[in-house]
């Protein structure tokens, strides 16, 4: 008898502590100023759809985005402060390459996984890895 208590307990000390050592469920991003990308997105998305934007442009992240301020430490990337002119430049020619695509090849960019591998025209359309177009690329 006692010992089929000390295999219960044994058990039930062992289950307890596999249930107190799992993590809890992570919770979904919740992405600050995005105006073109879904609010759903996940994390594995946004960072393949900005690591594709900048491969296709030959940029680093903070080509785009603000360092935060000089209070904050460490040094990073600001990804929703709007202060560098060049993310508005970069959200506008999303909103190009969206309605050349939705015109021209009837595609429709939802910004999931599977637009990433079908859209038509890309920023390397034009860019061909840099960061403003080379006039003379266009039309070879």
């Amino acid at each position: 008898m006692n010992k089929k208590i000390f295999i219960y307990a044994g058990i039930s000390l062992f289950i307890m502590g596999g249930i107190a050592a799992t993590p809890p469920p992570q919770e979904k991003p919740q992405w600050k100023n995005l105006k073109l990308i879904p609010q759903k997105t996940n994390e594995e998305l946004m960072d393949r759809i900005m690591i594709r934007y900048s491969r296709q442009l030959g940029i680093s992240c903070r080509f785009c985005h603000s360092v935060t301020k000089p209070d904050v430490l460490p040094k990073r990337a600001d990804f929703a402060s709007d202060e560098n002119p060049q993310k508005r430049i970069a959200r506008d020619m999303m909103r190009m390459t969206d309605k050349l695509n939705k015109k021209y090849f009837d595609f429709k960019n939802d910004y999931g996984f599977e637009s990433l591998r079908k859209s038509v025209i890309t920023c390397y359309t034009c860019h061909r890895g840099l960061h403003i177009p080379n006039k003379m690329k266009l039309y070879r």
